[in-house]
């Protein structure tokens, strides 16, 4: 007998990697809305009454409120590394295995940081917003060279471990702090560990690698945007949370930072325009819909890049990230931990 399961926030990127791959002992229900407290009520009861299996991404929410409407549910699968929009308190209180998939952004996302860098270092924004009117000004564009300046990298997990790699071959000198160092790092690519503050203080770039926990949440704020260069860039490609982004608006406009790139914002499934931004406006609190005021504001200075989470979004990370979906699953159901963070 296959199990039932449901595939929420479903992409037509996925789809090609169903057409290739079979899964016989899933009976697998394609949703391409995120699951929330608003679209749970749109499943028909016998759905939520038979689901064993639900797969989402970091789009859906998924509150006590939702795992009451799923009386069977034993495993909650994200297609992504975070976890922060499942409630694993109340998972474990229901007996339900909450999956994830590490490491899968090695590439695409190691990529993308350095595709964020070389658009501000190289001044590509305003010289491709020149090209529209096909008037240019070369003065406009003057950049740096990535190997006469210094990146900061907060977060020396799986992705910091191949931004350090990456940054060594453009021949730039890497500060790095994490409070569980890797040897060979220091070792085959001159990386030097040290405090968060002298990379503030030092980095031309700093680019964030860091989960989002209680204690990174707002980890850049005005204090840190302080201590750096008016000459730095900060890239995040991480959790938007990791910095204040009233904070970093400010020094952006006060010229106490040179530029930011950024592939998440606080507040991203409103910022970022996911689904009925209207609806979600009226179901979210104040300082949420402040927070997209001052995204929108960001958007619109021409030393900053903001992107709608995409970092990740290669076909070959999404087939990476459905084929370890799969195989976590399955282990799950035989007994094993692959992949199990709760």
């Amino acid at each position: 007998m296959s199990l039932k399961m449901l595939i929420f926030d479903y992409k037509d990127a996925e789809k090609k990697f169903f057409k290739r791959h079979q899964f016989h002992d899933f009976d697998i229900e394609f949703f391409e809305s995120s699951l929330n407290e608003t679209t749970v009520g749109n499943l028909p009861q016998e759905i939520k009454d038979t689901a064993s299996v639900i797969s989402v991404f970091i789009t859906s929410e998924i509150t006590p409120t939702i795992l009451e409407q799923f009386p069977n549910l034993m495993i909650i699968s994200t297609r992504s590394t975070g976890y922060d929009h499942i409630d694993i308190d109340a998972c474990c209180n229901k007996n339900i295995k909450v999956l994830n998939v590490e490491n899968y952004g090695a590439h695409s996302v190691v990529q993308y940081t350095f595709a964020l860098m070389l658009a501000l270092v190289r001044r590509l924004i305003p010289a491709l917003n020149d090209s529209h009117s096909f008037k240019f000004d070369t003065n406009n564009y003057v950049g740096r060279e990535l190997n006469a300046l210094t990146l900061g990298v907060i977060g020396t997990g799986a992705i910091g471990t191949s931004v350090c790699k990456i940054a060594h071959a453009f021949g730039m000198r890497i500060l790095a702090f994490d409070y569980l160092q890797r040897p060979e790092l220091t070792k085959n690519y001159h990386v030097e560990y040290t405090e968060k503050e002298t990379i503030y203080k030092e980095a031309d770039i700093i680019t964030l690698h860091v989960p989002l926990t209680k204690e990174t949440q707002h980890l850049i704020t005005k204090r840190e945007l302080a201590l750096m260069k008016p000459t730095a860039i900060i890239i995040n490609t991480a959790r938007g949370e990791l910095i204040e982004s009233e904070d970093l608006y400010n020094a952006l406009l006060n010229k106490n930072i040179a530029g930011a790139g950024l592939d998440v914002t606080e507040c991203e499934k409103i910022s970022l325009g996911y689904g009925d931004i209207t609806e979600k406006l009226e179901n979210s609190d104040k300082e949420c819909i402040s927070k997209v005021i001052i995204t929108r504001r960001l958007s619109q200075l021409n030393n900053v890049i903001i992107t709608p989470h995409v970092a990740y979004n290669t076909q070959d990370s999404i087939n990476r990230i459905l084929s370890v979906t799969f195989d976590s699953i399955k282990d799950c159901l035989q007994g094993g931990h692959a992949n199990q963070v709760n």
